[in-house]
């Protein structure tokens, strides 16, 4: 269970942690765990199991459940995904930052939306190179420094339009596009047509700016009813701009599966486990 699980997070050194939430090292998983879910939150993820196989479920894709053994890249979802870790007892993930595996990958994140594909058919041989590697070290301080190497040598410092879109995702993120129109701040702030602005933003985000900032949104309203357990939910909804609570329930569906009710009873999602482990024992950031 999670008292018996290790985690331990690291974040990669500068620039690479601008594009790169964190790097996690993850063992002592065992039959009886249920696994995770994980909400959007506009990521680009690659899970590399080092022993066992880890089951993903995506909801807003058409593939059902798909076992990874070997090192997976899920592409940006548009809703959760479930991972059972009933059958793996180690493994390491990476987590982009959303608009970050552009720098990494090149602006393809449509094509890879709601995807869970071999990483080696985007990545290339080279992380199968990268995946044995990790399997040669027991020390997850050399795991981390060995993959912030394989990401410095696929960094691109000069992807263009980059700077535009990473200001862009930052402005949704801390709110500033609420209420406001997405086409006027493309035209204002950014200086792009609307059109052109949505065709970059879905390159290299792999969300369109509009379901970008609805799951943004969400998010932050969880993070609020985390810390407020006794705001009642029809309090919240208006809050974050529901119309109504019938709405709320309906981005429940679609983002959470499940009800705001029993948001707060559900297993265990990775951003709480995260949380909880880095208030057990921070990492210090992996150096250069």
């Amino acid at each position: 269970m999670l008292s018996e699980m290790r985690i331990i997070s690291a974040t990669p050194a500068q620039p690479l942690s601008d594009h790169v939430y964190w790097m996690a090292y993850y063992d002592s998983f065992d039959a009886d765990d249920t696994g995770f879910r994980m909400m959007s939150e506009g990521t680009v993820d690659i899970l590399i199991p080092l022993e066992g196989q880890t089951e993903i479920t995506a909801c807003a894709s058409n593939q059902g459940l798909v076992a990874v053994s070997e090192p997976a890249l899920v592409g940006p979802q548009q809703s959760y995904r479930v991972y059972d870790t009933s059958k793996c007892t180690r493994s390491l993930g990476i987590v982009f930052s959303a608009g970050g595996a552009a720098r990494f990958l090149g602006p393809q994140l449509d094509t890879l939306t709601d995807s869970i594909a071999p990483a080696v058919d985007v990545l290339g041989p080279g992380i199968r190179a990268l995946h044995q590697r990790l399997l040669e070290e027991s020390d997850p301080t050399r795991m981390f420094a060995v993959v912030q190497a394989y990401l410095r040598a696929r960094f691109d410092p000069e992807l263009p339009h980059a700077q535009e879109i990473d200001y862009a995702v930052s402005a949704i993120r801390r709110g500033q596009t609420d209420g406001r129109s997405l086409v006027s701040f493309a035209e204002k702030t950014i200086g792009f047509s609307h059109k052109h602005f949505v065709e970059l933003f879905k390159r290299s985000v792999g969300l369109t700016p509009r379901r970008y900032q609805q799951i943004i949104r969400f998010n932050r309203m969880l993070e609020y009813s985390r810390q407020s357990p006794g705001v009642p939910w029809t309090r919240i909804a208006t809050t974050f701009g529901y119309a109504d609570p019938s709405h709320l329930a309906k981005d429940f569906h679609r983002l959470a599966g499940m009800t705001p009710g029993e948001y707060h009873r559900a297993p265990w999602t990775h951003r709480q486990v995260l949380s909880e482990a880095a208030s057990a024992a921070a990492e210090p950031a992996v150096g250069a």
